[in-house]
């Protein structure tokens, strides 16, 4: 904020919104005269907050549902020149941090009629993008709202809007999430007695938390629910959404920010009851799945696995393995043993090799293996975890040289089935290395 609070930059600010003022009253002469009125008051209404003021910027900020209000109506005319002029000056005065909640929320209701007729689509994700980085005045619904447009402008069908609007979701989803952990260092000293979370009502602890905290959980409970295929509470008028970009950022958010799982329990209540059994449900058809197996011999179909869905969802077991394990001992034992069943020969091949990545991640850690150990294999009626590990691997490392017979193979598939084998043991003979150095020192 010292950059933009320097007697030369206010008076800078001061000098563009009036010629941006001058520039949409020009624009506006002859078609809108409202808005050449609208903006020529502004003029006035500006020079008159910097003559009446010192704190010049903190009265900008505190009238400043009136001063955006000529660029609204320029927005709200729908002429291309004219919604850019306006979208610009507006983003400047959000870098000068001189909107106040309410001018925030008229802002997005602006932006959100734009998206809705299709009009300068990139530069709404920009202006979306300044405002929540560089404020911190939008929450609740307003909030909700600006990130349902970026989720909306995504599954459009012009590309560079698709991928533009993507990139913009992962960075506002990640400025949520630290506003919290900044919320939480200025909290750090107020010691407060933890609410007990139980049940699974979804709104029952979010009374308890603090504003961007209670976005934050608002936010991650949407994505479990748009991940589920559910409807969304708080993400009002979502229309789309795919579960592997779902995926894509619930492992983003588990693995930046696993203190807030740690230290919240409303949050950690959040991963026990929605997280892992979204996980479990969804790696149900990868499960039943046997590859070669005759359809007509099972009364269903069995879904065959999708291979964006299983990779996204092994990277977020992998997260909450070695994130969260001490949290979630017994949810850990099933999906560890899910990944040891994803081993088995009757498995499609990419299934299998995913699989073995996600247990090379978690074996290169002593500390976990010896968890593993202590927790299911050193315990009489527990899951013997690490022994089925090392089990399934050595019976994938066989079945890799095991060549069945066929009537006359074409020499490229003898090739690739060569080098997938040679991988295949060298990979390996690294993970055995680890697994049988930490079984020394367990």
């Amino acid at each position: 904020m010292s950059g933009t609070s320097s007697p030369e930059a206010v008076k800078k600010l001061l000098e563009n919104m009036q010629s941006d003022l001058r520039a949409l009253s020009l624009e506006c002469k002859k078609k809108f005269p409202p808005v050449k009125e609208a903006a020529e008051s502004g003029i006035i209404k500006v020079k008159t907050i910097a003559a009446r003021n010192t704190e010049i910027l903190a009265a900008l900020k505190e009238n400043s549902s009136e001063v955006v209000q000529p660029f609204l109506m320029g927005c709200g005319t729908k002429e291309p020149k004219i919604t850019q002029l306006c979208l610009a000056a507006i983003q400047r005065l959000m870098s000068h941090e001189v909107v106040s909640e309410t001018a925030a929320g008229n802002i997005i209701n602006m932006l959100w009629q734009l998206m809705e007729n299709s009009l300068e689509e990139l530069k709404l994700l920009q202006t979306v993008l300044v405002l929540l980085t560089t404020n911190t005045v939008v929450h609740d619904e307003s909030l909700s709202k600006a990130i349902v447009l970026c989720f909306r402008l995504h599954f459009t069908k012009d590309n560079i809007t698709n991928n533009t609007a993507a990139a913009t979701v992962r960075q506002v989803v990640t400025v949520v999430f630290e506003r919290m952990v900044a919320e939480d260092e200025r909290y750090r000293d107020i010691i407060e007695q933890p609410v007990l979370v139980q049940g699974n009502s979804n709104r029952r602890s979010v009374s308890t938390l603090k504003p961007c905290a209670k976005d934050a959980y608002m936010l991650f409970q949407d994505l479990c629910q748009l991940v589920n295929a559910d409807a969304p509470y708080w993400l009002v008028g979502m229309t789309e959404m795919t579960r592997t970009f779902g995926l894509e950022l619930l492992e983003s958010v588990l693995n930046d920010f696993p203190q807030v799982f740690l230290q919240h329990q409303e949050f950690s209540f959040l991963l026990k009851e929605r997280v892992c059994p979204l996980v479990i449900k969804l790696f149900s058809p990868n499960i039943k799945f046997r590859q070669g197996s005759s359809s007509s011999s099972s009364p269903a179909p069995v879904e065959k696995p999708y291979f964006p869905i299983c990779m996204r969802l092994l990277r977020v077991v992998s997260v909450l393995i070695k994130q969260f394990y001490s949290l979630l001992v017994t949810e850990c034992e099933i999906f560890l043993s899910l990944l040891v069943k994803f081993l088995d020969a009757d498995k499609p091949q990419w299934l299998r090799a995913v699989a073995v990545e996600s247990i090379h991640r978690l074996c290169v850690q002593p500390q976990l293996l010896r968890s593993f150990c202590q927790s299911y294999d050193m315990k009489q009626h527990s899951t013997k975890v690490f022994r089925d590990i090392v089990n399934a691997l050595g019976s994938f490392i066989q079945s890799l040289f095991l060549v069945p017979p066929t009537g006359n193979p074409a020499t490229t598939n003898q090739a690739v089935s060569l080098s997938l084998s040679l991988f295949f043991f060298f990979f390996f003979l690294t993970l055995y290395k680890t697994l049988l150095f930490t079984n020394v020192i367990l």
